[in-house]
C-alpha cells in the first residue's frame, strides 16, 4: 500500500514539474531540471540533482504515507525499493525486460523519461508503470532508443557541469516561453 501510494504521488508531483506552465510548475521544473541535464543515462545519475529536489522528493515520499496512518516500517521499506529502483532505472546499459516494463520503470522505459524530445518524455513513475499506463503517459517501443538525451533547449539552461549556476535555477526569473 506503502509503495502505491508513494509512486502514485511521486507521478502526480513529478508530471507536474514537467509539464504544468504554473508559476508552482515552472518553479518545481527548474528545480527538478538538474537531473535531465545530462545527455546520458547512468547509475550515479539517480542522486543527481538540486538539494532541494531531493528535500522535496524525500517529504513527499515520507510524510504523507505517516500522516495516512501507514507503519513506518512500511514507509521505510518502500522507500527503500524506489531508491533502488531508481538507481536499477538509471543504468546505462541496454537490458530488456519485456513485458515486465507493463509492471515495473527499468532502463528500456526510464531512457524515455530523458529523452530531450518532449512528445517522448513520459513515463513519470518510479517504481510501477502502471500510473503511465493508466493516465497516458506510458512510452514503450521495444527495441528503440530516444535519439537524444537531456533537456528539449540545452541554451535555456546551465550545462551539468556548471554547479553554481545549476544550483541557482530554480531562482532564475521564470518565463513565458518555458519548454522542458
Amino acid at each position: 500500500m506503502s509503495l502505491l501510494l508513494t509512486d502514485g504521488l511521486w507521478y502526480a508531483v513529478h508530471r507536474y514539474s514537467h509539464e504544468s506552465r504554473s508559476r508552482l510548475g515552472q518553479f518545481l521544473w527548474r528545480v527538478h531540471v538538474a537531473h535531465h541535464l545530462p545527455q546520458q543515462v547512468y547509475v550515479l545519475m539517480h542522486a543527481i540533482g538540486h538539494p532541494l529536489n531531493a528535500v522535496l522528493v524525500r517529504a513527499l515520499l515520507a510524510l504523507p504515507p505517516c500522516w495516512l496512518g501507514l507503519a513506518p516500517e512500511a514507509v521505510f521499506v518502500a522507500g527503500v525499493v524506489t531508491g533502488f529502483q531508481g538507481l536499477v532505472s538509471h543504468f546505462n546499459v541496454d537490458s530488456r525486460v519485456g513485458p515486465l516494463n507493463h509492471l515495473l520503470v527499468g532502463t528500456e522505459l526510464h531512457r524515455y523519461h530523458h529523452s530531450a524530445d518532449p512528445a517522448e518524455a513520459g513515463n513519470y513513475g518510479a517504481v510501477l508503470s502502471v500510473w503511465d499506463q493508466l493516465f497516458g503517459t506510458f512510452v514503450y517501443r521495444p527495441g528503440a532508443a530516444p535519439a537524444a538525451l537531456g533537456v528539449a533547449d540545452p541554451q535555456a539552461h546551465p550545462r551539468d557541469t556548471q554547479i553554481a549556476a545549476v544550483l541557482r535555477e530554480p531562482w532564475r526569473p521564470l518565463s513565458r516561453n518555458w519548454t522542458n
